[in-house]
């Protein structure tokens, strides 16, 4: 078997890119070195161990990043360390995104560029896991032949076993059963020292819109049990994490035999020495009364929502199967601002799917007009295989969806810098992340509201502080202030 022909020429396109950087200083000291930040990666911190190490990169959303250190956690609990230099490494994993055709471009070349290491050291073993991995499962290794293992969403577990066998390996390469009862219930995932920290509360999604591959590659939905969400957040707060963000791909449709979503988020809130709280992605569908109070009521529930929409057309969202109505859309959006003060809204729109009509589309910008989100996630559509879209005859060229792209994008800096203008002159308490990329002399925090602030290096001001600042000025789309005082969440 063999990849698919639309896939070869793209991934291989990025090898010329990537081989450059391939070989004797492949590490993060070199300059030929490229980070995997700007290839869209993260990779785990080096730590000192006499047991083997590893290489971690991952493509993809926030739940990836959160398996990746589930993964760092198991292979560190068996005596490996983490490095970010793979020259250096016994073991290569690549964690892969399947939800748009370039990321899985950008992963096949990344793994391509990868044989390098498996020629200087044959020994080395490499492993795609990972959405992709289950997406493409035996077209992997048939088209990578240096790759040793492919493992699935629900398989984790057996890489860890792959990894440890003392015995020789078998000729399988491919672990991609599904398991519809997987949680990984007792494993915690690593902490990456930052001072926000995501928890995956549910694995699966059981929607099943048109143009969306998840359910295919990451199963049903099942949630897992709140007792273990709980050991692990209190986890997360002794180690120094101030904030959590609950992980799901419909995370609030989070459901057990005695609780619900709007009952974890009230347990959440009530962990001691947790800060704040946030979650993602909640589906339309599920946001009823019950979660917006509990969100209003509990103190360190952050102000804002990620309130995917996609479009504004019913006739659009009806053939996406979205199971929401604009006019249902319109009342959440409503309701959530009735009860909360302030709250940010931001949300994913996809222009141009198959029969999007002139008509289909001016609803989109209606509707972004009437609720002007504080930002959004645009794309235009392109087919994935294996959805229930695929194949349906396109109606619009790449150049008509792209043109609509553009003038959603347009809109939605207007509404942006409006609601980032609407922060000017007043005070907002920040979480202090990180030094700003830009200059090393101030610091970058977050607002509540999700909103990034630079401010300036003052005493007090250190990663994982709370302060006030009084915000001054917009540059773009990220603001600035002026630190007034430390200060201290309020707890409810």
């Amino acid at each position: 078997m063999r990849v698919e022909s639309a896939i070869l020429p793209r991934w291989k396109r990025l090898i010329r890119i990537l081989s450059s950087t391939i070989g004797p200083n492949f590490h993060s000291g070199s300059a030929r070195y490229i980070s995997p930040a700007r290839c869209g990666m993260k990779t785990s911190k080096t730590t000192e161990n006499q047991q083997g190490k590893y290489f971690l990169a991952t493509f993809g959303c926030q739940m990836n990043e959160y398996d990746s250190n589930m993964i760092g956690a198991m292979l560190e609990n068996r005596g490996m360390a983490a490095t970010e230099d793979a020259a250096q490494a016994d073991v290569l994993i690549v964690n892969t995104c399947s939800i748009r055709g370039g990321a899985e471009d950008r992963a096949y070349a990344r793994i391509a560029a990868m044989k390098y290491h498996k020629r200087q050291r044959p020994g080395v073993r490499i492993a795609v896991i990972g959405c992709m991995a289950q997406n493409h499962g035996d077209k992997i290794p048939a088209s990578l032949e240096h790759v040793d293992y492919v493992v699935g969403p629900d398989n984790y577990k057996e890489l860890e076993g792959l990894i440890f066998s003392e015995v020789a390996p078998s000729e399988r390469k491919v672990w991609t059963d599904q398991n519809d009862f997987e949680n990984y219930e007792g494993l915690m995932a690593r902490l990456d020292g930052t001072v926000s920290s995501h928890i995956t509360i549910m694995r699966g999604c059981n929607k099943q819109c048109a143009y969306c591959i998840v359910p295919n590659v990451r199963g049903v939905e099942r949630s897992r049990d709140v007792e273990s969400i709980l050991a692990e957040v209190r986890h997360a707060v002794n180690e120094g994490i101030h904030e959590v963000c609950l992980l799901g791909q419909t995370v609030n449709s989070y459901r057990t035999d005695t609780d619900n979503f709007a009952g974890l988020i009230r347990k959440v809130n009530a962990v001691e020495g947790l800060k704040r709280v946030r979650f993602m992605s909640p589906h339309p569908r599920h946001f009823d009364p019950e979660t917006i109070r509990a969100m209003a009521e509990c103190g360190k529930v952050c102000n804002h929502v990620h309130l995917p929409l996609q479009s504004g057309s019913n006739a659009m969202l009806k053939k996406m199967r979205r199971q929401y109505t604009r006019e249902r859309y319109l009342e959440i959006v409503a309701e959530l601002r009735a009860a909360i003060p302030n709250v940010a809204i931001t949300t994913d729109i996809i222009t141009g799917f198959v029969g999007e009509t002139e008509s289909d589309f001016e609803d989109t910008l209606s509707l972004m007009n009437e609720v002007r989100f504080d930002h959004a996630f645009m794309f235009s559509y392109s087919p994935r295989e294996g959805t229930p879209a695929f194949g349906e005859t396109e109606t619009l060229t790449a150049e008509e969806k792209q043109a609509r792209l553009e003038r959603v994008i347009e809109a939605q800096m207007k509404h942006t810098e409006e609601r980032l203008d609407a922060l000017l002159g007043r005070e907002e308490e920040l979480l202090i992340e990180e030094r700003s990329s830009r200059d090393s002399r101030e610091w970058m925090g977050k607002t509540r509201c999700f909103k990034k602030v630079i401010v300036p290096e003052v005493a007090g001001v250190e990663k994982g502080a709370f302060v006030r600042a009084r915000i001054s000025e917009r540059r773009g789309i990220v603001l600035r202030g002026e630190v007034i005082t430390q200060a201290v969440p309020a707890e409810k």
